[in-house]
């Protein structure tokens, strides 16, 4: 067929609907390009809807015939560009693969338009326009973040979608950032381009070619794109991407095949030496000039875009290519139309952007992003409210002269919108904030309304701690000019780790279940601090990401991986986060990646503690921490020691290793210095050991360092304060301070009311605590409303036979018995008999015999089988039923003593009758 132009393209058979691409299944098409076709699909399995792009085998491009391997390598190289990428602005890369002899890319369905197309159909006011243009630039400033350069930023590799989220696609030729200098001279400035070769094609069609002085120039002809709207099928000017392509001295291009396919990656340029790439009319100097484009590149050609967006231009004039050429690498800028209403600030900022000189541009597209953010004009509004009443009109004056110096320092701000997708503002409407807001609620639990209170604080307050820290790291290099441009990479590689993490929790909560809204609150408080980036030292010494590209995709994908494992620990779904955890490992293990096994081995520790599974964990947590160690992950390696207190020293009951990873843990903790909550929860391990062992005093001494750590650092209220207030009131009942232990209950049921809500599960397990001692008090009545209330919240949220429920039901009978109400105390316990029993919990199952034992004598109703059951609870413990390295706890054994003690003044008459008996008949008989 014949082109717009009169020229020939290749053009392969367009697949029908319902044909297959891999497990795609075609819908239609919605695009071709001289590269290929896009078609809409739908994914089967994830049953969504999705955009798959399949090269032709045998990719034209005017004169250029580029091999079928060729053409591979580029469209791989655009999926592991993208792939690379996660955030909202970037279009977001599912799949790729071979269909027949071509390949494929499967990725997220825009349904939209084109930034072109958008500022084309109506007359757009310049607010919209530069809200467009910021979130698109915001999505390059990831990739840049990603040590990527897209090098063909134009308004038509850009979409809106009818959802208006903006997104950056066709990354097909970016490339991986190089590490060997930024490619441009050093003095300043630019020569003239007169030593280039030149077509005269109209610059303003942006698909002519320029080529560079070679042996065997080479032309690439204009590109068209057929887009599919409903049945009729229009034709759009503007190539898809033009490719402009010089020649090279080094011969062919040696890629290695794998599978018969190329493996190049996305670090290594296709470009041959001396080739330049991109549209000429957004093109930058140093591309024009055949040299290295990097991120300042890209920042010229959002310029030029964003210039034409707001004016309606282009901002260098020309009517060849020559003379584009010429004008942008001598930066000669048009002057601003006389009609414009765009603001003279904004056309400052964008004209910086466009220097010739790339050291002359803003220092990031971060930078240049917080500039078109910050309006003077309001700034001098509200300071020029907030003086006039005091001020005179000369000092008003002088703050004006003020503002206009300082109006273009580069700012720092983190615009609201970084958050968009993740964590929003309360004002904004809609966005993930909202989302998470209904699903909360419509999961119709008591508490959720008061658990999403608690976990928007702790969200608000992460991201702004985030946000500050951001501010602190970009001041600290480009505006108060002490920290290195390395040192701020490796800030900013943290942050973009603890962002990584918010992200996680906040997709989780997107969809949560009632473990995770019950456990939002305690997940939001476990977000890793954001002032660890601040750390320079650790920072330093990081073992460095790996150089080889692919290695380092699959480094990359097992950080988001292990990101949403904490998000599904953290959030209480354990059985989940361990199958999630044991595969990460097996993934790591085969990346062969020392930090990021470590890490995923720690995570596997941790889901398997909360299943019991001690020695397993134990052995993960060890190697866990020679890794982390061996690759300078100091904090990690203290992390994982601590939890080896509690694996050996409570899952083992082995105190002296208990003792020895204490030692371990403080040399750590002391080596990197701070960390006082890791602290606190080296004490509260420690503390569980030495309760486990019998150690009760120092037991004691030990949770109560944890529990002032705590106070001191997340403030009296915290809801950690009130896990470590329900360890402290289970050993001072245990030791017999009764009256100790209701203050401190009284306490932790206040926190997690005015926290949770008087609904949330956890409120359960503090009035169940406060209960039993209560009962120690003789204040039965309290005991029981506590009890009853308690009952009511676990049978809500774990079903009326959940085994938990035995020791409240237990706490039901004991408040019935002080309450001298034996029949109802025998219907509890009977209950909690049943339900003990089948947990296997043995030291449960004692105790409510013996307590069942007292009630049945009380009653007079069956006093031989209460001697039975005393009996039984106070016996030794079966060796068949107890690990040989377990120990009675202090509890057990008072259990055993006390039991001993009741059947001796409740002993059996000669006669096979019981003194209850004797009593029974006696009141039989009316005496």
């Amino acid at each position: 067929m014949l082109d717009a132009n009169g020229g020939n393209e290749t053009v392969a058979v367009s697949l029908k609907r319902g044909s297959a691409i891999g497990r795609y299944v075609v819908l239609g098409l919605i695009g071709r390009g001289a590269m290929g076709e896009v078609y809409a699909a739908y994914d089967p399995d994830l049953d969504r809807k999705v955009a798959v792009k399949l090269l032709h085998a045998e990719a034209k491009v005017g004169s250029n015939v580029l091999s079928s391997q060729e053409s591979r390598a580029r469209l791989l190289r655009e999926a592991q560009a993208i792939a690379r990428l996660s955030h909202p602005n970037v279009i977001v890369v599912h799949d790729a693969g071979n269909f027949a002899d071509r390949v494929f890319v499967a990725m997220e369905f825009v349904d939209g338009h084109t930034v072109g197309y958008w500022l084309q159909a109506a007359a757009r006011p310049w607010k919209e326009v530069l809200s467009v243009f910021l979130s698109a630039g915001r999505g390059l400033s990831a990739a840049h973040a990603a040590q990527l350069v897209h090098r063909d930023f134009k308004p038509e590799n850009v979409m809106v979608g009818r959802d208006g989220q903006v997104r950056v696609m066709d990354f097909g030729l970016a490339r991986r950032l190089s590490g060997d200098g930024d490619g441009f001279q050093n003095d300043g400035g630019f020569n003239s381009a007169t030593d280039l070769q030149f077509d005269t094609s109209d610059p303003d069609d942006a698909e002519a070619t320029v080529r560079l002085p070679s042996i065997a120039p080479s032309y690439s002809g204009p590109i068209s794109l057929e887009r599919v709207s409903g049945n009729a099928p229009v034709v759009e000017r503007g190539p898809v991407s033009s490719a402009i392509v010089g020649s090279s001295n080094s011969g062919d291009l040696a890629l290695p095949i794998l599978d018969g396919l190329p493996t190049q990656s996305v670090h290594t340029s296709l470009t041959q030496t001396g080739a330049v790439m991109g549209t000429p009319a957004y093109m930058s100097p140093e591309q024009f000039m055949g040299r290295t484009a990097d991120a300042r590149s890209d920042q010229f050609s959002f310029c030029v875009a964003l210039y034409e967006g707001l004016y309606g231009e282009r901002p260098f004039a020309a009517k060849s290519i020559r003379g584009l050429a010429e004008a942008v690498t001598n930066g000669r800028l048009r002057g601003e139309p006389e009609s414009s209403r765009i603001p003279s600030w904004i056309r400052k900022v964008i004209v910086r952007g466009l220097h010739r000189n790339p050291h002359e541009r803003w220092p990031s597209m971060e930078a240049l992003l917080a500039a078109l953010e910050r309006d003077p004009r309001a700034r001098f509004r509200r300071r020029a409210a907030a003086v006039f009443s005091v001020v005179a009109i000369a000092g008003v004056v002088a703050l004006i002269r003020h503002q206009t110096r300082q109006e273009f320092r580069p700012s720092c701000q983190v615009g609201a919108e970084r958050f968009d997708g993740v964590w929003e503002s309360a004002t904004k409407a809609g966005g993930r904030r909202r989302e998470i807001a209904g699903a909360f609620a419509a999961s119709q639990k008591p508490y959720a309304g008061a658990a999403f209170t608690g976990l928007s604080s702790l969200m608000d307050k992460y991201v702004r701690s985030w946000s500050d820290t951001y501010r602190d790291a970009c001041e600290a290099t480009y505006v108060r000019g002490e920290q290195s441009a390395d040192l701020l990479d490796l800030r900013m590689s943290c942050l973009r780790e603890r962002w990584s993490e918010l992200q996680a929790l906040s997709t989780l909560f997107s969809h949560p279940d009632g473990d995770a809204i019950s456990n939002a609150v305690k997940a939001a408080a476990a977000l890793t601090p954001v002032d660890r980036c601040n750390d320079i030292r650790v920072l330093k010494e990081a073992v460095p990401p790996p150089t080889n590209p692919e290695v380092r995709r699959r480094v990359e994908a097992l950080a988001s991986q292990l990101a949403a494992n904490k998000a599904v620990y953290d959030a209480g779904q354990f059985a989940k986060a361990l199958a999630s955890a044991a595969q990460l490992v097996s993934n790591a293990r085969t990346v062969g990646y020392p930090p990021a096994l470590a890490e995923s081995l720690y995570r596997l520790a941790l889901s398997q503690i909360e299943f019991e599974r001690g020695d397993d964990a134990e052995k993960n947590l060890d190697e866990a921490i020679w890794l982390a160690q061996a690759s300078h992950l100091d904090e990690l390696a203290a992390r994982a020691a601590i939890f080896q207190i509690y694996a050996v020293g409570v899952s083992q009951n082995d105190v002296s290793r208990a003792r020895w990873w204490k030692r371990q843990s403080e040399a750590l903790l002391s080596r990197i210095g701070g960390h006082q909550l890791e602290r606190s929860w080296m004490m509260n391990h420690f503390g569980a050991a030495l309760d486990a062992h019998g150690d009760t005093e120092d037991a004691l001494e030990s949770y109560r360092e944890a529990l002032k750590i705590k106070e001191g650092l997340l403030g009296p209220s915290d809801p950690d304060v009130a896990v470590q207030l329900t360890n402290l009131v289970g050993l001072l009942t245990t030791l017999g301070r009764y009256t100790e232990a209701l203050e401190l209950a009284n306490r932790g049921v206040d926190i997690v009311t005015a926290t949770l809500g008087s609904d949330h599960g956890l409120v359960g397990i503090h009035v169940a605590n406060r209960a039993e001692v209560l009962n120690h008090l003789g204040r039965f009545s309290d005991a029981k409303r506590d009890a009853d209330h308690a009952r009511e919240i676990f049978e809500r949220e774990a079903g009326p036979e959940h085994t938990s429920l035995s020791f409240v039901y237990e706490l039901i009978g004991e408040a019935a018995l002080g309450l001298e109400q034996p029949t109802d105390a025998i219907e509890a316990l009977e209950h909690a008999l049943s339900l003990a029993e089948s947990s296997g919990d043995e030291p449960q199952f004692r105790s409510v015999q013996f307590a069942l034992a007292r009630a049945l004598w009380e009653s007079g109703k069956n006093p031989q089988r209460a001697r039975t059951l005393a009996a039984a609870a106070s016996a030794p413990v079966s060796p068949s039923s107890a690990p040989s390295n377990r120990a009675f706890t202090l509890p057990e054994q008072k259990l055993r003593q006390e039991a001993t003690a009741w059947l001796a003044g409740h002993p059996e008459l000669p006669n096979g009758r019981t003194t209850a008996d004797r009593k029974a008949i006696s009141v039989s008989r009316g005496r």
